[in-house]
């Protein structure tokens, strides 16, 4: 039979099909059964790396350089500020950056791929790998997702990985051996749950992986814009009375959503917070006024004027607290139900989602107050950090640095959790004398460590932000040996 070339509008992996390739024939009472396909135009790679398992850092190379793999790749640190660095340092500093000991994550035999069962409609989001063995593919695979920090759980004997992104978004990948080439070896990507155009983005990058064409200068990691204007243009911005009104309206809306019983109310609140409190959506004023709603509970003017708000008619510094520290929006916990375990399992995962959400938005704030020009000086930056700490611990009487060394610590279980956590630490450490001496009592050093740990074999991202604490934390260790000086 013969096959033609075909592309798809919905994604943006391209689908081809390749003539003289064998695959069953579909009976014509199964419509739409999709067919078995191949690239029909693969990259070759030298063949004596598909023995040697350091072929996998061929999905390194830029586009000029596919066809060749450097054999002898050196490990060196990567950058310690992955999402402010120029693309070319962190394209250099991750080429080079390989797991401890060089052992794979995923690592499928050779020989363990299953075969493509009849009448099995593939996704349109496959490729085909041509001159590869499944352990070459598996361990590309691998450190695509450690190097985009995707949090990912692997089935070596299935050759199956889940992966879920930051943006909640899951994957399901598979590696079937060719029906038509047993040589050749396709990796399928499914969605699960989570938004389509960030699946198709990721998805292509997974599938240059695979066939060792990774190009990192193609994935941007999220960062904030600068957020440091001259006072002309904040003056000019905040002379609108509508520049004070619609950051207060949108901070109502999302308190009242939260505030509703039903879950999607209660996600599209946080995710607005989330919005607000990024500068790079909404601009450095509003993220700065809804900064200070989420840190202190009240809201502030160019004028330094604050307008107080009662907590039962906002809210919204409490309920982070609480979704940070307790991982639920203030309800009691009930009692275990053999009837109702389905919908606790539903809730609890729903209440992992919001605490997310609230991680993210506590990270946004902080790192929005740390840069604000007002508060550039150490001094009143100490203060406004010991403050907002003081508070917190007066509203859930709990300390807030040891909820988040607590998040720290499933960093195995919770990657992008424990990566949020520590970007809080980083920016509260950096502030205050009296946050790091906390933390040292909290034996924060072996918790950030074991982090660090887990961020190098499997999440970048992580990796980076624990060596940002663990900096801060070694701050204090040189602070008192001057005072003992």
């Amino acid at each position: 039979m013969n096959y033609r070339a075909q592309t798809t509008d919905s994604a943006d992996v391209p689908v081809r099909m390749k003539d003289n390739v064998s695959v069953p024939s579909l009976p014509s009472a199964i419509p739409g059964a999709a067919r078995v396909t191949r690239d029909s135009a693969p990259e070759t790679v030298d063949t004596q790396c598909a023995t040697i398992r350091q072929d996998r850092q061929g999905m390194m190379t830029s586009n000029s350089d596919r066809e060749r793999v450097n054999e002898n790749v050196r490990q060196i640190p990567i950058s310690s500020d992955f999402s402010m660095t120029p693309p070319n340092e962190i394209m250099q500093s991750l080429q080079a950056s390989e797991i401890p000991g060089g052992v794979s994550n995923w690592n499928v035999q050779d020989d363990a791929l299953r075969t493509v069962p009849a009448y099995y409609p593939l996704e349109k989001s496959n490729r085909t790998v041509h001159d590869a063995k499944p352990s070459i593919v598996s361990g590309r695979i691998s450190d695509c997702c450690r190097l985009m920090s995707l949090q990912a759980t692997y089935d070596d004997k299935a050759g199956t990985a889940s992966l879920t992104t930051e943006e909640h978004v899951e994957i399901h990948l598979s590696l079937w051996s060719g029906a038509g080439a047993p040589d050749d070896i396709i990796v399928e990507a499914q969605r699960r749950t989570g938004c389509p155009i960030k699946y198709h983005q990721y998805t292509r990058h997974i599938l240059d992986a695979a066939q060792g064409r990774f190009d990192l200068m193609n994935f941007r990691p999220s960062s904030y814009l600068s957020i440091v204007e001259s006072k002309e243009d904040r003056k000019e911005k905040s002379s609108n009375d509508s520049g004070v009104n619609e950051p207060l309206l949108a901070l109502e809306i999302a308190a009242s959503l939260i505030k509703k019983d039903r879950m999607d109310a209660r996600r599209l609140g946080m995710e607005s917070l989330c919005f607000l409190t990024d500068p790079s959506r909404t601009g450095p004023e509003t993220a700065l006024m809804a900064s200070r709603a989420v840190l202190f509970g009240s809201f502030q003017t160019e004028n330094d004027e604050d307008v107080e708000f009662l907590g039962d008619e906002l809210g919204v510094r409490e309920a982070i607290l609480s979704l940070v520290q307790f991982g639920r929006l203030g309800e009691t916990p009930q009692e275990s139900d053999s009837e109702d375990d389905g919908n606790q399992l539903q809730e609890e995962k729903f209440n992992n989602l919001l605490h997310n959400l609230a991680l993210a938005v506590l990270s946004n704030a902080l790192e929005v107050l740390e840069n604000q020009v007002t508060t550039s000086c150490d001094s009143k930056q100490a203060e406004t950090t010991n403050t907002f700490l003081e508070q917190t611990n007066e509203i859930t009487s709990r300390e807030l640095i040891d909820s988040l060394l607590k998040v720290l610590g499933q960093a195995e279980s919770k990657p992008h959790d424990a990566c949020l956590s520590a970007q809080c630490l980083r920016s509260l450490l950096q502030a205050s004398k009296k946050a790091r001496r906390k933390a040292r009592d909290m034996n924060a050093k072996q918790i950030v460590a074991t982090a660090l740990e887990v961020g190098q074999r499997t999440h970048v991202r992580l990796q980076t932000e624990t060596e940002n604490v663990m900096r801060e934390l070694e701050k204090l260790d040189d602070e008192n040996q001057g005072d003992d000086s």
